[in-house]
């Protein structure tokens, strides 16, 4: 269980922390990445994470989820044509990544541990949420870190054998 203060203000202020935490990472991964498919992959997920730091910031100075009606949320069909334009564009290049990079591979397995416990905390920030319109905030903020997860685990498995992603591509970029 992940400790989420009462106070809501603290809460955000965890959030645009850790937000800003996982910017960092994911700017130091792309920025460590030679091939150019990884690069674009952490990049998109950095600028993922500038889009939440805004979001949260409106909601910390409003108090209303601008998000939850402005369409803000990465949706499955964003993440696809995301990932299709990335491998559109760097695709031919796979065999390159055949071989197991372990650094990489590394940098992906952070990415994801650091999107798993965003997901931990806006959930419990959720749950113990006593205003109805944090609640669904915070369960938003959630949703958006399982689909940053999903995007990572996929990209992960792409560099451990990217000759079955291949071959699965049709199932997994489609929506």
């Amino acid at each position: 269980m992940t400790d989420v203060p009462n106070d809501p203000a603290k809460v955000l202020e965890i959030a645009i922390a850790n937000e800003e935490q996982g910017y960092k990472i994911l700017c130091d991964a792309r920025d460590a990445c030679e091939d150019k498919l990884a690069k674009a992959t952490f990049d998109f997920l950095a600028k993922e994470e500038l889009k939440h730091i805004d979001i949260i910031r409106k909601y910390a100075s409003t108090g209303q989820p601008e998000a939850l009606s402005a369409g803000a949320a990465l949706s499955r069909k964003r993440i696809a044509e995301g990932i299709k334009g990335i491998f559109e564009q760097f695709g031919w290049q796979y065999q390159q990544v055949a071989t197991e990079h372990e650094a990489r591979l590394e940098a992906y397995r952070t990415a994801m541990e650091m999107e798993r416990h965003g997901h931990l905390f806006y959930a419990e920030a959720a749950k113990t949420s006593k205003d109805e319109q944090a609640k669904k905030f915070y369960e938003f903020l959630a949703a958006e870190e399982v689909r940053h997860f999903e995007l990572l685990q996929e990209s992960h498995d792409f560099f451990q054998q990217p000759d079955a992603m291949l071959a699965m591509e049709e199932g997994w970029m489609q929506t």
